[in-house]
């Protein structure tokens, strides 16, 4: 896989991972081509058609934005917007057809910054989500092969605490029902310590899964 197309199916996949969120409740849409613009810019949606399904979502994915239809069945729109501000999280009420640049807007006027999930630092090591580069002690390396790049991504978030073995096929591999097995996930970390040479240490954890030190 190229780089290019390796960058285009991880944006698609990091916001989803870490948490960049968007919440979209409306019974008739669920538009492809807008999840596929947020997704560019950082950002998955997840759609749902109803208020009471929203209040289930909002406690699983914390998003950054609510938006909500006001034909939305269920809870009456104006308590679901009520209830969901009290949680902290900005919600508009919109109709559709939605437009990225409009629905952009407001997940970047929201109270939470995105910027947490883009530019990730540890020790010498930067890593921006969105430019797809690493830098080590302020100088570009060689662009890192996609699943290298996610699994560094995903024991940056947590370093130096230990990201067990499921939460980096998570990371990696999404939500692919064949899932490697931990030798793949060796592999790739055997790969990635000779790329950072020396720059952390990637260390095993027995029965527990990963942890990046310096």
């Amino acid at each position: 896989m190229g780089v290019r197309s390796g960058r285009r199916l991880f944006l698609h996949r990091w916001p989803e991972t870490v948490g960049a969120q968007l919440l979209i409740v409306d019974p008739g849409h669920d538009d492809a081509g807008l999840a596929d613009g947020m997704a560019g810019r950082g950002v998955h949606v997840t759609w749902v058609s109803s208020t009471l399904d929203a209040l289930v979502e909002l406690g699983r994915l914390d998003p950054h934005t609510v938006v909500v239809s006001p034909d939305a069945p269920g809870m009456p729109v104006d308590e679901f917007v009520a209830t969901v501000s009290r949680h902290g999280t900005l919600c508009a009420v919109l109709a559709p057809p939605y437009d990225v640049e409009r629905l952009w807007d407001l997940v970047s006027h929201s109270a939470r910054s995105l910027e947490d999930h883009v530019t990730v630092s540890f020790g010498p090591i930067e890593l921006d989500s969105s430019a797809y580069r690493v830098l080590i002690r302020g100088e570009r390396i060689a662009d890192l092969p996609l699943k290298e790049f996610e699994l560094l991504r995903a024991l940056m978030l947590k370093a130096p605490g230990i990201v067990t073995d499921d939460e980096l096929r998570e990371a990696m591999w999404g939500s692919e029902e064949r899932r490697p097995s931990g030798n793949t996930i060796a592999m790739h970390v055997t790969r990635l310590r000779h790329r950072l040479d020396g720059a952390a240490d990637i260390r095993r954890i027995r029965g527990r899964g990963y942890s990046l030190a310096d």
